[in-house]
């Protein structure tokens, strides 16, 4: 077939100068009878014959088919066991096959990398979360050991999140206070000095009787978070995730990372919590900033010029240095730049004394050695679990989000369910260790991939890098200030601000991605963060429900010389077919669109006027036994704003309308008697039936599935179309549409042989009625007997 066969015909006309031929002209032919649903069943084997199943039956068939399976994989035995391990350690199936001489140095490399980027933004989100810094190093730690053998993406980096930190400040600082807003515990101001001669109590281990309530807190949210997530691993609810699009997580972060730019405006101008408090609940970003402008003017210029210097020498190094071409060249490593203002601010702090002598707070108490097994508080589980529930799918959704991102760049795979398996047990674990919430780090899972990290190896050597650290080095960082750490924060959040330039290259592409992302942005950064999520999640929904309320109704035309059907309104040469209406929905069809697609096939088939005579006709009040079967409960009248089709046939009640005319039935049966690939099978019906003498043809092709108001829907459209003479058929319709239609019993007014394979096969069967009614009311009308002999030869040699 040479490209030149496959250029439309340039004397191709429709109506007012246009044709409506069913010759084609392709080089294309094909010889088959007419197939409705049924005969295309029985001749080419349907797989998984027999009637529909009810709900119960469906359920037994899926539990009986997954026990089977599973009783065929997992046979009892050690070989059921180690497969059974493998598949909650998936490192015991990677590690024998890890590739030592190519992989082991640019992952020791990039673990280092990130181990030591680990170890002070652990320590400043730590802080944002309201917990001792320590705290942070443990979380560093403890739950990326256990990802490091569960965990299923290479490249994502976990341990502290800024956005998690901050949604852990909120509980706790709602269920155990902060430091300086308890003055019956401590007089402490924020400034590195006692306002008084009370001496703080300490517990072991060096900590406060409120840094001690604070990390019970924190341990109790990390514990319970666990458990949420390993509940939806287990019940492999991993699917979530279908509804944390792109711009949903996108807004989410860019406004979250506004709320903790605002957390570390007390760190950064030396601001104290009784000065510039954390509010929580509602416009806590609008009454913070509100706070903040009243007390600008208390602001230490030392802890304002340390964080400026800071942020300075963040920005050179990592938008400057590490991105440049030719210094990358001899760097095998970006520099990191965190770990450089952290040894440089510990060391000039220790120097010159920063806490006495510019009165800036520092980290002050940094224990060595790992933490003793700790009780969470559970007496605060009760009150938290809607907030841990957040927590849960917040985590989980970046975590995934991240994963399948670096999973599509290297060509992998990421399990969602393993995902949520990985991060319970380090979270439930670390609830015992003195750990809050973890997660996957948007900046250090960059740096891990950026430096060449290739699998978790690179977290076994991270875990080692902060073990290290927590051992022997903890001490040397105690003279650290917290400007440095305040700093650190605001400059990796660059990044996620950023993104609110998606805005603008949103409104460019789809108008419905822009709203979600400008929807869910505002609640986080008006609201709070759990509302806003929330918020985000039920309106990304929402724009899915309103799209398919009122999906796209085509009307559909015949594509000239081909069995092509396309929409009139996009193809300018495709063209109705004469006294058949086609019809296509391109959505489910549920109750909640139901009526509007009644109202849109019947203005497009041109049922209104003959639907409105018949309603005329009919008494408002029926008998109950006549009362039809279906129960169309949708009974809104919906207006059709879009354009009315044009060139629509009106029809008439069938006794109002007669016969067709003879020689519009004359010119379509010599049109379908031509030796060509339009061949029709006749039909079956016997003299003296009601035959329709107009077809409205439903082309399902685009429906996925229709609920009980679905079903009504078509049942009442067939009957209504039946009383005026007008016959419903319904083409490339699906298994489960099908057997939706059989347990509802829709059977009795669409017949099986009234559902066919394809348009076309639908639409010679309508000619073929047409034809049949005409030469019974009219004189014989001959039929191309090559035709019908052709078509009885292959029934008979099964050769369609």
């Amino acid at each position: 077939m040479t490209d030149d066969n496959l250029k439309p015909r340039d004397h191709l006309d429709r109506p007012h100068g246009r044709t409506c031929s069913l010759r084609p002209d392709s080089q294309l032919r094909v010889n088959r009878p007419i197939l409705n649903q049924p005969r295309f069943n029985e001749t080419y084997g349907l797989r998984e014959p027999g009637p529909a199943l009810t709900p119960s039956q469906e359920i037994q068939r899926i539990v009986r088919k997954k026990w089977t399976r599973k009783l065929a994989k997992n046979k009892c035995g050690p070989r059921c066991a180690w497969d059974w391990t493998k598949t909650w350690f998936p490192a015991l199936d990677w590690i024998p096959k890890y590739d030592f001489r190519r992989l082991i140095a640019a992952d020791v490399i990039a673990g280092i990398t990130v181990g030591v980027m680990n170890v002070p933004q652990g320590m400043a989100y730590s802080i944002l979360a309201g917990l001792p810094p320590v705290c942070g190093l443990y979380t560093s730690f403890i739950p990326t050991l256990f990802y490091f053998l569960m965990g299923t993406s290479r490249q994502c980096s976990l341990g502290t999140f800024a956005v998690i930190s901050m949604m852990t400040s909120k509980i706790i600082g709602t269920y155990a206070g902060h430091s300086e807003a308890n003055p019956h515990i401590t007089d402490f101001m924020g400034n590195g000095t006692f306002n008084g001669t009370m001496e703080v109590p300490k517990l072991p281990g060096g900590f406060t009787p409120l840094e001690m309530k604070q990390m019970q807190v924190g341990m109790a949210a990390a514990f319970l978070t666990g458990l949420w997530q390993l509940l939806f691993g287990v019940l492999g609810f991993g699917a979530l995730t279908v509804y944390l699009s792109d711009q949903l997580v996108q807004g989410f972060t860019c406004a979250a990372a506004f709320h903790v730019f605002t957390s570390q405006l007390g760190n950064v101008f030396g601001l104290s919590v009784r000065q510039l408090p954390e509010y929580y609940g509602l416009f806590k970003i609008i009454r913070s900033y509100v706070t903040f402008f009243k007390v600008i003017d208390q602001a230490r210029p030392a802890a304002i010029v340390i964080a400026f210097v800071t942020a300075v020498i963040l920005i050179i190094i990592k938008y400057f240095l590490n991105t440049n071409a030719k210094i990358k060249r001899f760097l095998r490593v970006p520099i990191p730049a965190e770990l450089v203002v952290v040894i440089i601010g510990a060391a000039v702090s220790y120097s010159f004394n920063f806490e006495k002598t510019f009165n800036v707070t520092i980290v002050k108490h940094v224990p060595r050695g790992m933490p003793p097994a700790t009780m969470p508080d559970w007496s605060v589980m009760p009150n938290i679990i809607g907030d841990t529930f957040a927590l849960a799918i917040v985590t989980f959704a970046i975590t995934v989000t991240l994963g399948m991102l670096f999973a599509s760049k290297h060509n992998y795979s990421v399990s969602p369910n393993q995902e949520f398996k990985a991060l319970a047990v380090g979270n439930i674990v670390g609830g015992f260790f003195q750990c809050f919430p973890s997660g996957a780090s948007l900046a250090r899972s960059a740096v891990q991939d950026d430096s060449g990290g290739r699998t978790q190896i690179v977290s076994l050597v991270q875990c080692t890098i902060v073990l290290i650290v927590i051992l022997a080095l903890g001490p040397l960082l105690e003279p650290l200030p917290r400007p440095v750490l305040g700093a650190i924060v605001m400059v990796s959040l660059f990044h996620l601000l950023e993104q609110v330039a998606e805005l603008y290259h949103l409104w460019k592409i789809s108008f419905v991605d822009w709203t979600i992302f400008l929807v869910v942005f505002l609640a986080v950064l008006i609201l709070d963060v759990d509302i806003g999520v929330g918020i985000g999640v039920a309106y990304a929904i929402m724009t899915v429900m309103f799209r398919l309320q009122k999906p796209k109704v085509r009307g559909m035309g015949r594509m000239p010389g081909t069995d092509l059907y396309k929409p009139v309104d996009v193809y300018t040469t495709a063209c109705q077919v004469p006294n058949v209406r086609i019809v296509r929905v391109d959505a489910p069809i549920y109750f909640a669109n139901a009526a509007y697609i009644k109202t849109r096939l019947y203005n497009l088939a041109g049922l209104n006027d003959a639907i409105k005579k018949l309603q005329e006709h009919t008494d408002d009040v029926e008998e109950a036994s006549s009362a039809q079967k279906y129960a169309f409960t949708n009974t809104l009248a919906i207006e059709d704003d879009e354009e009315p089709q044009t060139d629509v046939a009106q029809y008439k009640p069938e006794k109002e309308h007669g016969t067709l005319d003879r020689q519009s039935v004359g010119r379509r049966v010599d049109r379908m008697s031509l030796k060509d690939q339009d061949e029709l099978e006749l039909g079956t019906k016997e003299e003296g039936s009601g035959i329709p003498e107009y077809h409205v043809v439903l082309d399902c092709s685009e429906v996925c599935f229709v609920d009980v108001t679905g079903v009504s829907f078509i049942k009442k459209t067939c009957s209504e179309c039946k009383e005026i003479g007008v016959e419903l058929l319904l083409a490339n319709t699906n298994n489960a549409v099908r057997n939706m239609l059989e347990i509802c019993r829709a059977l009795e007014y669409v017949q099986p042989h009234q559902m066919f394979v394809t348009v076309h096969d639908a639409v010679l069967y309508a000619f073929n009625m047409q034809a049949r009614a005409g030469k019974r009311r009219r004189p014989s009308i001959e039929v191309n007997p090559s035709c019908q002999e052709m078509i009885e030869k292959l029934d008979a040699d099964k050769k369609f």
